[in-house]
């Protein structure tokens, strides 16, 4: 129930922010297609330019965004008296500020990107674009509902479980447990490592939706006649055991590379945070205090 509300409360955030965004590009959408040279004779100049009432606020708020982005590493080491509450809800808030942030400083720059502060800005684009990539390795490591990782031996009780619930509960044949293990495409972890391992996760995760809905088929093709809402609980158990298998199959190797997407992540951010800390502090030496 706790995990409805946040999903909830994170939805409505999305939707909020998103619509604010998409009401700024709407009334200043004339003034952002204005060539630079002729903005500052264009009327909404003086409200949208990124010293503007409304553009400076923008940066404020997009970098207050992103300086909460680290609340989420500050909560992995408990630091500031951070314990409480799931590692993957405060993911999903990183990722909320990982996103928007982005949107606003875009806006607050009204596409207008020259000198250091340039390096800050295309670094936070790098950081956003690899957060996408690093949160789509992070999905590929089996994990609990807490969003701890799972051990060997969990991983294998997990399976063990879906496979017991599969046939004793439901009374699947060996052969549709082969076929679960074949869209599973663990059977090509041998033969991949590194990116090339996560380009074939990519493509299995492309079939996945197709090559399960055959496998519906071929189980209502069986002479055993199957409940629709039984059918919906195999259906659902045979797609938890064939993402499992595969998790499993590629860990090692979603570890390696989940290693280097970290150190090629990191140096991103902090030359974005060092940039953005001397960009405000000129700012504000230059009087840009917006409405303070």
């Amino acid at each position: 129930m706790k995990k409805k509300i946040n999903n909830i409360i994170l939805f409505l955030l999305y939707g909020i922010t998103s619509g604010f965004a998409f009401l700024v590009v709407r009334y200043g959408w004339v003034y952002y297609k204005t060539p630079l040279f002729d903005r500052p004779h264009h009327p909404l100049h003086q409200l949208l330019k990124p010293g503007g009432l409304y553009g400076h606020g923008l940066g404020i708020i997009g970098s207050a965004m992103i300086l909460l982005l680290f609340l989420y590493s500050a909560r992995k080491r408990h630091m500031f008296g951070l314990h409480k509450g799931k590692m993957s809800s405060w993911l999903n808030v990183h990722i909320f500020f990982g996103l928007m942030g982005p949107v606003l400083i875009t806006l607050h720059t009204a596409m207008k990107f020259h000198g250091i502060v340039a390096i800050s800005y295309f670094s936070m684009l790098a950081v956003m674009f690899s957060g996408i990539f690093g949160r789509y390795i992070y999905k590929q490591i089996p994990r609990n509902p807490a969003g701890d990782a799972l051990s060997t031996e969990e991983i294998a009780e997990q399976d063990k479980h879906l496979t017991y619930l599969l046939v004793e509960n439901y009374h699947v044949p060996p052969q549709t447990l082969r076929e679960i293990q074949k869209i599973s495409g663990a059977q090509l972890a041998q033969h991949q490592s590194g990116f090339a391992a996560l380009w074939t996760i990519f493509i299995n995760d492309l079939k996945r939706p197709l090559l399960f809905r055959r496998l519906h088929q071929s189980l209502l093709q069986q002479e055993m006649k199957i409940p629709q809402d039984v059918m919906h609980r195999i259906m659902k158990v045979a797609r938890q055991k064939s993402l499992l298998i595969r998790k499993r199959a590629f860990l090692n190797t979603i570890l390696r590379v989940f290693h280097y997407w970290h150190v090629i992540h990191k140096p991103f951010a902090y030359v974005m945070i060092i940039i953005m800390f001397l960009h405000i502090t000129i700012a504000i030496a230059l009087g840009y205090t917006w409405i303070f």
